[in-house]
């Protein structure tokens, strides 16, 4: 004969086969809840015994709620598991996890798997796993590691990734033929295109620069050399403002630098504009299907952008930068003569 489990056992049952089979749109009669605890843990209770925990459960306000019948709509009353997420939210993380390039094939399906377990009874996941994403396994390690040395102002050193013809990722070398090692100051963990990102600068550095965190490895923190301040970098004497220096960089480029760009763009294209550049771009009219947006962004980025969008939009200021996309334009119309 099967002997009971504990008391404080026996409550965590009832709450786990809660968890598991109901939610609001699914509620559990408190027969069905003691079929559940028989056949998933072998577990048998007495109609008292189990009352009594379930009203524990209700007064422990644990997330276990109880809802009467409805006889004028016909909704099913009895016990069921309140989530603080909903299975859209859920979805959208796992969408998340699912287009990103940054976290690899084994560590997402851990991620994906913990997300659906906490997901309503009805949920159902109907995306498959790409599987063909590069690995590099350490990224949560360099994630934890620089979210240390910025929460106590440090610097870090790391070694760098980089892709050879044979599709494999080798440590970057220095000029003698020995890994590189990268000591800077980090400053910001930013998300673009799908990518997770470095925002940091080595010592003397006149401009900040951006690695891809999952072509980081080796990190590590070191806690005898204290951070460079942001306010000694040229542009940022007044600290990073991130969401703007976001909007600056449609693309995470080191290099070029800040400008004032005029674009005119097809008022039925303004989706792009406001995608991009966010809700405060200045707009002006120009003619009855154009506009004009004036944008501070980075020239390099901007080059990009420009080629991605340049069949709704027209860079018309600075110059400097319209014959850097002539030229480009150029090169590319030769490659298909």
């Amino acid at each position: 004969m099967h002997i009971a489990s504990p008391t404080k056992m026996n409550i965590m049952l009832i709450l786990e086969v809660l968890k598991k089979h109901s939610d609001e749109n699914n509620k559990l009669s408190q027969k069905e809840i003691s079929a559940l605890l028989e056949k998933v843990y072998d577990t048998k209770f007495d109609r008292h015994t189990l009352k009594r925990n379930l009203d524990n459960l209700l007064e422990f306000n644990c997330g276990v709620e109880y809802a009467q019948r409805d006889k004028g709509s016909g909704e099913q009353g009895g016990w069921y598991f309140e989530r603080d997420i909903t299975d859209a939210e859920i979805r959208m993380l796992i969408d998340g996890l699912l287009f990103s390039k940054y976290i690899p094939y084994s560590e997402c399906k851990k991620l994906v798997d913990k997300l659906e377990q906490i997901a309503g009874v009805d949920f159902k996941n109907s995306y498959g796993l790409p599987g063909n994403r590069p690995e590099n396994k350490q990224i949560f390690l360099n994630i934890e590691e620089l979210l240390r040395a910025m929460s106590i102002a440090k610097k870090v050193s790391f070694n760098y990734l980089r892709y050879g013809t044979d599709k494999e990722p080798s440590i970057v070398l220095d000029k003698d033929d020995n890994p590189r090692t990268y000591t800077v100051s980090p400053y910001e963990i930013v998300i673009s295109n799908g990518h997770y990102y470095l925002i940091c600068a080595p010592d003397h550095a006149d401009t900040v620069y951006h690695y891809r965190l999952n072509a980081i490895c080796n990190i590590k923190v070191l806690k005898s050399e204290k951070r460079r301040p942001i306010r000694e970098i040229p542009g940022f004497r007044n600290g990073l403002n991130l969401a703007e220096y976001m909007k600056e960089l449609p693309y995470m480029m080191s290099s070029g630098k800040s400008v004032r760009a005029v674009l005119r763009f097809n008022k039925s294209e303004i989706r792009h504009i406001v995608e991009c550049f966010g809700k405060d771009v200045h707009l002006m009219d120009d003619t009855e299907s154009t506009m004009i947006a004036i944008v501070r962004v980075n020239d390099r980025a901007m080059l990009y952008w420009a080629l991605q969008y340049g069949m709704y939009v027209e860079v018309l200021e600075p110059q400097s930068l319209r014959e850097s996309i002539r030229d480009a334009v150029t090169t590319i119309a030769d490659k298909y003569k």
